[in-house]
């Protein structure tokens, strides 16, 4: 009986937290259902300001022959 009410508890403390977690965000606006990352990440103009050419280094111990 120990055990039952033991797995019972485990169970309860273990759903309890993933129910809460799967809930919808609330919105602090009404019109505000996008997030701001999509809206960043589809912002052409923004993505072109802030894009970095990130140029590969390549180490003498790697290059030549071999």
């Amino acid at each position: 009986m120990k055990s039952l009410t033991y797995a019972v508890i485990g169970l309860t403390l273990l759903v309890v937290p993933v129910l809460a977690s799967c809930a919808a965000p609330v919105s602090t606006t009404p019109g505000e259902e996008t997030s701001s990352c999509v809206l960043c990440h589809t912002d052409k103009e923004m993505l072109k300001q802030t894009v970095t050419v990130v140029e590969e280094v390549k180490s003498e111990a790697t290059s030549g022959e071999g």
